[in-house]
């Protein structure tokens, strides 16, 4: 329990009771649907540093990591994606016409030569 002599003074808790209020209550647009409280000193912090850094204010410095976070993530999961769409079209399209005999058989030095271009004069 606190006391408005207290508050007065401008102590609650080791902040000022502005400072207080500002960590209880994030104000934020209205389109915004929650508040976020962190009790973590690092996460603190960081947050801080990266505000007084970019010259913004620490929601703004939250708001930019995570996107930038997310947008890394979802590039990377797209990637992912990628790579497994590509590897589904050689098993059900390229592999299966493949020649007898050749899938899985190592190139020649000569096939990968002319493969490339190179002759007996070089490129």
């Amino acid at each position: 329990m606190f006391c408005w002599s207290t508050i007065q003074r401008g102590h609650f808790g080791g902040y000022t009771m502005v400072e207080k209020l500002k960590k209880m209550l994030i104000m934020e647009r209205e389109e915004d649907l929650m508040a976020l409280n962190l009790k973590n000193e690092e996460v603190e912090r960081l947050v801080e540093e990266v505000s007084r850094l970019a010259g913004e204010s620490k929601t703004e410095a939250v708001r930019r990591a995570l996107r930038e976070r997310r947008d890394r993530l979802v590039f990377k999961d797209g990637n992912r994606r990628r790579g497994d769409r590509f590897l589904s079209y050689l098993e059900e399209e390229i592999w299966p016409n493949a020649p007898e005999g050749e899938l899985g058989r190592r190139l020649t030095r000569e096939e990968e030569d002319q493969i490339l271009g190179y002759g007996e004069d070089g490129a």
